[in-house]
């Protein structure tokens, strides 16, 4: 299903220890940038705009207290280019009891075609990120990962606990044996969430030693791997670890595997809904600009009356003063045409950004509604189930098998936590071959929703591998009967997130993405489908060929999943 647009691609914000020369660097570090962007123009930025070439403009804007002293600053530079117009703004705030400072950087793209961008991250970040050293709570943010040896490992450990902290802390274990791709990619990524994240490198074995000794077995971090802890990490309680995701060395050190990217990508989608600090979004601007278009105006026209008042000695003279001061009507009237063009321009990003906004809005209610239709049809089936557990319990008890229920109690296997985690729990579905691409399930590991998703997701798999199993022991009935009227000791679906067909509209028009592959390297259509969610802009679903007690080449006897991932597109997508 389609997500709508955000005009705003990118947005990094940080808080700044040291005040007193916030600004000045701020307006070095910007102009710096701006020259390498720009060589061959020389670059102002003293408050007003100023076009850098005939396609970008800089605008430069300072807000002052009641004192008269500059608190903040904010410099923005719009590029206009035939797939898009980008903006990218610079925003530093000082606080007016001089105790630090907060700074923002934006990058926002309009587009001006039906493409897709996928935007990076704007260099600026990293530059203010070196020079500012900002913080997060008790953390320094940093361009590439903190070194910690294990005899740091518990200031790390309080980093990760403190309640102060509002990003994410990213720390990586480097692997016992040296791995250039690993090495080249861990790095990367580190850079790729400076302002956004804190980064930590567990640097030997005695520090990943000392770490899992310190925050205990289930928030470790073994070698190789990478964990991206949230805030209000509580370490004494192991459910809280599925909350930080853990990618394993296979993800960093694998030439094909792109899933490590989804690491920063996050990150940054974490930083785009973290709220903009009050700090930053009371300050106001004086529109300096409009006051200086105000002025040449004013001088313009008086200029014009004191040519039209002089009386002319000849008639020569006369025309001379008429020439001059069509001239400069001619002149006012090109820059009125370019303020009202300007004006015009800004307006129009205006209301795309305004109409982006509302768009996400929708979104964001819609989908948080739909997340509660989920979580109560969630909770009705595991009432359902406590219930069923409760009465098979009180059963084997009054049979004088309290020694079985201590068993299968502690036996329970959990849930997986991220559809990675899933992944490498697919041997244990015995009836099931799973050839769905890994990289597109993975990918849903980055939404907010991704542990629910996972966990339903482990449910759908493991009740197709119980109807399989039951349709090899003589189940009447396709999968859907299954969980109508499911036989003992079967773990059926929920009726109404199964569907069998899709419609024939959607079949004509969209059926091609239907087919995924089977054993043998072809591709079946795959019309059947279990929802990992009802609704929503990303609505998981998992399609299936059931071939059990079908003879169609090497996926006969088996019950084949050929696609776990998004909604896939059908009429009633916008």
């Amino acid at each position: 299903m389609s997500t709508p647009a955000s005009t705003l691609a990118h947005r990094s914000t940080f808080a700044v220890p040291e005040a007193e020369t916030l600004l000045d660097t701020v307006r070095w570090v910007s102009g710096a940038w701006l020259k390498k962007k720009f060589p061959r123009t020389t670059v102002q930025l003293g408050t007003g705009q100023h076009a850098l070439d005939e396609s970008s403009l800089l605008l430069s804007q300072a807000a002052y207290d009641d004192a008269g002293t500059e608190y903040a600053t904010r410099i923005q530079l719009r590029e206009d280019k035939p797939e898009a117009t980008w903006r990218t703004t610079v925003t530093a705030v000082r606080s007016t009891n001089r105790s630090g400072g907060t700074v923002s950087v934006d990058l926002e793209c309009f587009p001006n075609t039906a493409q897709t961008f996928r935007t990076s991250k704007p260099n600026i970040i990293r530059e203010l990120v070196a020079e500012l050293e900002p913080r997060d709570g008790m953390t320094r943010l940093s361009v590439n990962a903190l070194r910690v040896t294990h005899d740091r490992v518990h200031a790390l450990v309080d980093v990760l606990c403190d309640p102060q902290r509002q990003m994410p802390t990213l720390v990586a274990a480097r692997p016992t044996q040296h791995d250039p791709l690993w090495s080249t990619r861990v790095a990367g990524t580190m850079r790729n969430v400076a302002g956004d994240a804190s980064a930590y490198l567990l640097w030997d074995l005695a520090a990943v030693d000392a770490f899992r000794e310190a925050i205990g077995h289930e928030h470790r971090v073994g070698p190789g791997s990478v964990r991206t802890f949230l805030p209000l990490v509580d370490p004494a309680w192991s459910p809280d670890a599925a909350r930080h995701r853990l990618m394993g060395p296979a993800r960093w050190t694998d030439a094909a595997d792109q899933t490590w990217r989804g690491v920063a990508r996050r990150v940054h989608t974490l930083a785009l809904e973290r709220p903009l600090p009050r700090q930053l979004s009371a300050v106001a601007f004086p529109d300096r600009v409009a006051e200086q278009h105000r002025q040449e105006r004013r001088e313009t026209m008086d200029k014009a009356r004191l040519l039209t008042a002089a009386p002319a000695q000849r008639t020569g003279e006369h025309d001379e003063e008429l020439r001059a001061e069509v001239t400069l009507l001619n002149g006012l009237l090109e820059q009125a045409d370019k303020e009202l063009s300007e004006l015009g321009r800004t307006a129009n990003l205006a209301e795309r950004m305004n109409t982006s906004m509302q768009e996400q809005l929708q979104a964001v209610i819609a989908e948080r509604d739909n997340e509660i239709e989920d979580h109560l049809t969630t909770l009705d089936a595991l009432q359902q189930a406590r219930a069923e557990t409760d009465r098979l319990r009180l059963l084997l008890l009054r049979q004088g098998r309290s020694k079985d229920v201590a068993e299968a109690a502690g036996s329970l296997p959990g849930i997986p936590s991220s559809f990675e985690e899933l992944w490498e729990r697919l041997d244990e579905l015995e009836h099931l071959t799973v050839t769905a691409d890994q990289r597109i399930a993975f990918g849903l590991d980055e939404h907010a929703m991704s542990r629910t998703w996972a966990a339903k997701g482990w449910t759908a798999l493991v009740s197709l591998d119980s109807y399989a199993a039951a349709a090899k022991a003589g189940f009447n009935g396709g999968f859907y009967q299954f969980c109508m009227t499911p036989p003992a000791g079967a773990k059926p679906y929920p009726v109404r997130q199964v569907a069998m067909t899709e419609s024939a509209p959607t079949m004509e028009q969209y059926g091609h993405e239907r087919l995924f592959p089977v054993p043998g390297g072809e591709r079946a259509e795959m019309q059947a489908h279990l929802k990992l969610a009802a609704r929503g802009r990303i609505a998981p679903r998992v399609y299936f060929l059931d071939e059990v007690k079908g003879t169609r080449g090497e996926s006969a006897g088996r019950l084949v999943v050929g696609y776990i991932g998004p909604h896939l597109t059908n009429m009633m997508t916008n």
